[in-house]
């Protein structure tokens, strides 16, 4: 995530000297990235990216902190400030009444609010309304403004409420029922999605987006004279699936989802109630609300010496570990042999540091990775392990090249009007909760249909596609995370049905998957995807790899398209289970092999493979059986025998030929068709 940092605000906080160009290198080097420096109206920002276990770094001061110990590295001085803030009165003059509820600790860990009195409404101070400008933020207010100001400031959203705009001056804090909605400070109607955390007042209204944005029914306006300032914390990931959900985020929500600490609401509220008094003569009318039920324990994380050593690949003394850790607000303490060092954490690193390790980082980038010396690894290269997939995907796309196949990657997402086209019902698809456009709303059941819409675009032209990607299936239960399929799917133009099987026996052979079996689908329902009597599963070990067969015509004109199309779709992670790099050698046979051609006279519609199969298994002799004539009831059947050990004779071939002529008959009614025939 960036964050745009002001420096005439940055050294509010940072005295030193520095120049710009100075803290975005030293800065840079040592902690966050800064990518640019813009100037803004005579002012200049830096623009930087902050890493996502850094959220402390989100802020003005943070960076300030961080600034007060990289550029003394560097034989800068720099000196940070302690932030102006007032404490909390324990006893206010007045003690307006609220009662708040959390449904679950888990939804909010700390939870803190003041209800301040006597406010005046009116334009927020110059330096106020121009830092926020350039910060990318809409002045709106000296209350609201002072919320948004010390969450770039300090890094923790707040929100303010009229106060006489909460019902019965009472806060429920839950998760979301379902159907409800809640209008936002934007003016937009949201409806919820589950497990969203609101607040709703004593009379039922939602008043928040929590963590989020406010409700437009509880926001301060040129009429309030009471205000509720509310500082909290929520759990992360909660506000992340609702801002996934919603396809909203903020500026709060942004630093919500990263993870505040708890420990640092109290010094926000101190310095809140300096700003709202200076800024509206605001007066604190009530005790603090704080409400913290699972405070953390303090982390103490043990390092030794050997271990810093080690990992650093040069010596650094503890003492001098001490030192840096200690600048980054550590509480440091090391055993009286000087070879162990005690840390505890300060609060706003809570979050990120638990580690050795982690001390160590910290150690490293302040003392300077460029400093640390560039050393080559020594010993054996370590194996990577191969991964299966990989090798399998690579092979089976080289060979769809060199067999003039295009590979297409297309969206994971798909229309309603194109799954309708094709066969599938959206209704049985995953729909998405916050699609990019309205064309890609649902995951996609098939690769087929994205396939066949890139044969629309060029239809004059006989392609032949493929691709190998994820296809996305519902789970029974809806707490289920979608069933993930990796399929191999290709579309041959033309009346390719033969040529496919061809390809597809070709791709197992790659794999060192042989004999396959097909078998004939008929498909009754004329709105199905494939042909009613050109399709046929693939099977291996009686295992169905998938499909394949000609496009439902009615299909294809739906789609406005000219040509037939045959298609293959196989499931790849079932074609990966049986492949093997083992390859099996049979040295040829010293015996010659007999060939004699038998044509059979069949009455009724029989699969060619049934008919191969069983004559195979008639004798092990028979090594090889191919169809090479069909005409109108005939079939003429190419059958090699051979023995490895002895020549075969004549009489032997006799009798294996009549058991053959005999089976046939028995199975499919066929006769054999003499010469003279």
């Amino acid at each position: 995530m960036n964050t745009l940092i002001l420096d005439s605000w940055l050294r509010e906080y940072l005295n030193t000297k520095a120049k710009p160009k100075q803290i975005a290198k030293y800065l840079s080097l040592c902690s966050q990235s800064v990518e640019k420096i813009i100037k803004v109206n005579g002012d200049k920002v830096y623009d930087i990216e902050v890493t996502t276990n850094r959220p402390d770094c989100l802020s003005i001061y943070g960076i300030a902190r961080e600034l007060a110990v990289i550029l003394p590295r560097f034989g800068i001085a720099a000196h940070l400030k302690k932030l102006p803030m007032e404490m909390i009165p324990k006893k206010p003059t007045e003690n307006l009444p609220l009662q708040v509820k959390i449904s679950h600790a888990d939804l909010c860990p700390r939870f803190t609010a003041l209800i301040f009195d006597q406010v005046v409404i009116g334009p927020s101070a110059k330096t106020i309304r121009q830092r926020l400008e350039k910060s990318g933020i809409r002045s709106i207010n000296n209350v609201v403004d002072v919320s948004n100001y010390l969450m770039l400031e300090l890094g923790q959203p707040m929100h303010t409420f009229d106060y006489d705009k909460i019902g019965r001056a009472k806060m429920f804090l839950r998760e979301s029922k379902v159907g409800e909605k809640i209008t936002t400070l934007d003016g937009q109607t949201r409806k919820l999605p589950p497990q969203t955390i609101v607040i709703e007042d004593g009379e039922g209204k939602i008043i928040d987006l929590c963590g989020i944005m406010g409700g437009k029914n509880s926001q301060v306006s040129k009429k309030t004279k009471r205000v509720l300032l509310f500082i909290q914390t929520y759990n992360p990931s909660k506000i992340r699936q609702t801002c996934q959900r919603l396809a909203f985020q903020t500026e709060a929500a942004k630093r919500f989802e990263k993870g505040i600490e708890p420990e640092g609401v109290i010094p926000a509220m101190r310095r809140a109630i300096k700003m709202l008094r200076t800024s509206s003569k605001a007066v604190v009318a009530s005790r603090l609300i704080d409400i913290y039920p699972h405070p953390p324990k303090k982390k103490k994380i043990i390092l030794s010496q050997q271990r810093l050593n080690q990992l650093m690949g040069i010596e650094i003394k503890l003492t001098e570990a001490k030192k840096i850790l200690k600048s980054l607000g550590f509480k440091i303490t090391i055993n009286q042999d000087r070879s162990v060092l005690n840390a505890v954490p300060p609060y706003w690193r809570q979050g990120d540091i638990s580690l050795p390790e982690d001390l160590i980082e910290e150690v490293a980038r302040i003392y300077g990775y460029y400093q640390l010396p560039s050393v080559l690894p020594s010993g054996q290269i370590p194996q990577q392990p191969e991964e299966r997939t990989f090798y399998w995907e690579n092979k089976v796309k080289a060979a769809l090249k060199f067999w003039g196949f295009w590979e297409t990657v297309n969206y994971s997402m798909i229309g309603a009007n194109l799954l309708r086209e094709t066969g599938f019902s959206p209704c049985d698809c995953l729909e998405i909760a916050n699609p990019l456009t309205k064309e890609l709303v649902f995951l996609r059941p098939s690769l087929i249909p994205s396939l066949l819409k890139v044969e629309t675009q060029d239809s004059k032209q006989l392609l032949k596609i493929f691709e190998l990607s994820k296809i996305y299936l519902p789970r029974k239960s809806f707490q289920q995370l979608p069933g993930e399929k990796l399929m191999l799917t290709g579309v041959v133009m033309g009346e390719k049905f033969f040529q496919v099987k061809g390809i597809v026996e070709a791709l197992l052979e790659q794999l060192n998957i042989f004999s396959p079996n097909f078998k004939s689908i008929e498909e009754k329902d004329e709105e199905n995807l494939f042909h009613p009597f050109r399709t046929a599963s693939v099977l291996i070990q009686n295992q169905i790899l998938g499909k394949i067969g000609e496009i439902n015509p009615a299909v294809l004109r739906k789609m406005d398209i000219q040509n037939r199309a045959t298609v293959f779709d196989l499931d790849f992670q079932q074609m990966v289970k049986f492949a093997t790099k083992l390859k099996k050698y049979q040295p040829l046979s010293k015996y010659p092999a007999i060939v004699e051609d038998l044509t059979f006279v069949l009455e009724r519609k029989t699969p060619t493979a049934e008919i191969v199969q069983l004559i195979k298994a008639v004798d092990s002799t028979i090594q090889n059986v191919i169809l090479i004539d069909d005409y109108r009831k005939s079939r003429t059947f190419r059958i090699t025998y051979q023995n490895s050990k002895r020549n075969l004779k004549n009489q032997e071939i006799k009798k294996i030929r009549k058991e053959i002529i005999t089976q046939m008959l028995k199975d499919f009614g066929a006769k054999i068709k003499e010469k003279s025939d």
